[in-house]
């Protein structure tokens, strides 16, 4: 029983550093082969697909994906590959900041 214990506490301070060390990211892609009101639909099922994905939001208006994902789980590239696996390739899109 006390081998079993510092056991249990490395385990538990393994699983809590590393949940510490996950982070969740936003990006912005531009999938401008968009020309339909049913790309959007297309593209954000094809994004929500990927593991780690945690929100998507496709639309027509500026022809633009925002996606929210844990970035343990997947990359902006997975996330790129599944847009363009369905015939939509994306680009990361710079927000400006600042004046």
């Amino acid at each position: 029983m006390n081998k079993l214990i510092p056991s249990i506490v490395f385990a538990m301070l393994t699983t809590a550093s590393s949940m510490a060390t996950a982070a969740e990211q936003t990006i912005k892609l531009s999938v401008p082969d968009m020309t339909c009101i049913s790309c959007p639909y297309m593209v954000k099922q094809a994004i929500s697909a990927v593991d780690g994905i945690k929100a998507v939001e496709a639309t027509m208006e500026d022809r633009s994906a925002t996606v929210t994902f844990e970035d343990t789980l997947t990359s902006i590239e997975a996330i790129q590959q599944a847009t363009a696996d369905i015939g939509y390739p994306s680009t990361p899109v710079e927000e400006k900041t600042g004046s």
